[in-house]
């Protein structure tokens, strides 16, 4: 295991790759509870504390291994904003990244997986960098078959159209 993740870091060292980081830890007894304005984080499920550290932690790993780190996108949710901030300092918040289960309308369901592929087959505009996606287990799983825990990393090779490979995951004390 070990000798397949220092490959995976090397390929990531490499850049051109699709980076998707589920959030960090957060606090499970919180709920989602009012969506309507995504700047009111008392209403939604956050970072806990080792959630906090965990992302700061993958962040200094990211530096510690020299993984270039272009484009930063985030969901709209604090704990997806909160998780991109504290490792990278930085994010693009997005709406097409939107955690899936919130989402009611089966139109909007399959356009959120549908731009979720398109951005795993996407070449970072730098090849020489990886974009980095912070969004949400479900997500990844409808859109790519892929699951990661709650801090988890899973890489992709883009292959341009709406094609990707998934070349590994990580988890955080993997870095």
């Amino acid at each position: 295991m070990a000798d397949s993740n220092a490959a995976l870091i090397e390929q990531m060292r490499d850049g051109g790759l699709v980076i998707y980081w589920r959030h960090a830890l957060t606090d499970r007894s919180q709920r989602d509870s009012n969506l309507s304005d995504m700047n009111r984080c008392e209403t939604q499920r956050n970072l806990n504390s080792p959630g906090r550290q965990q992302a700061r932690d993958v962040g200094e790993a990211f530096e510690r291994h020299g993984i270039p780190v272009g484009t930063v996108l985030s969901s709209a949710f604090c704990r997806n904003r909160d998780t991109a901030e504290l490792a990278f300092g930085r994010y693009e918040q997005v709406d097409d990244l939107f955690n899936l289960p919130a989402v009611g309308d089966p139109a909007r369901r399959e356009w959120l997986a549908t731009s979720l592929r398109e951005r795993l087959a996407t070449t970072p505009a730098d090849a020489s960098l990886n974009t980095v996606i912070v969004g949400h287990n479900l997500n990844l799983r409808t859109a790519a078959n892929v699951f990661i825990d709650e801090g988890g990393i899973a890489v992709f090779e883009p292959l341009g159209g709406s094609r990707f490979r998934h070349l590994g995951s990580l988890r955080p004390e993997d870095l």
